[in-house]
């Protein structure tokens, strides 16, 4: 199977998985922020710091959490490679609950391989540029500023730019005198 195959095969099942969603505070459809994610990760993947697995999972990343797909169903269609990416990419909506989202996050995100938290943080800038409110877009904020004063070790230059461009979404969006 060829890369664009791979992702146009992702991209098909990831619209097919969102069907009649929509974006938190919004009609628009669900499937727009997937692509805007896997957009994201393919340009990276074309300058050499992503690869097509990753544009794969790009968007594939929220089928297991909101769309009840299996991690064998993923196996079976994309390969573990893609399916293990997608459940590093899954939220664990009790412990989140437990923890409280931003410890939380900054927990997940200290804990994933570079492959992962290169879609992570290409989902949480989409997240953040389509954010509703002030308050989740302060706490996405925080949470990058928790990284950046404590890099994980897989922390590279790619996860810095990325960091950096939510933190300044942020700041643009609803921090205007710091943008």
């Amino acid at each position: 199977m060829t890369d664009s195959t791979l992702i146009s095969r992702a991209a098909a099942f990831a619209a097919r998985a969102h069907a009649g969603q929509t974006r938190r505070g919004s009609d628009t459809p669900y499937y727009t922020h997937v692509e805007a994610v896997a957009r994201r990760v393919q340009e990276l993947c074309e300058q050499g710091q992503a690869d097509p697995a990753m544009v794969a999972a790009a968007y594939l990343h929220d089928t297991m959490e909101d769309c009840g797909t299996t991690h064998d169903e993923l196996t079976a269609l994309f390969g573990s490679d893609i399916a293990d990416l997608v459940a590093e990419l899954t939220n664990d909506d009790e412990k989140k609950h437990r923890m409280g989202k931003e410890t939380y996050m900054v927990d997940k995100l200290s804990h994933l391989t570079p492959r992962a938290l290169t879609v992570k943080l290409c989902d949480t800038l989409s997240n953040i540029s389509d954010c509703p409110t002030p308050t989740q877009a302060a706490t996405y904020a925080s949470i990058q500023r928790r990284l950046q004063a404590a890099p994980p070790a897989t922390w590279n230059n790619t996860h810095a730019q990325l960091s950096s461009a939510i933190i300044k979404a942020y700041e643009y969006r609803f921090d205007p005198q710091k943008a």
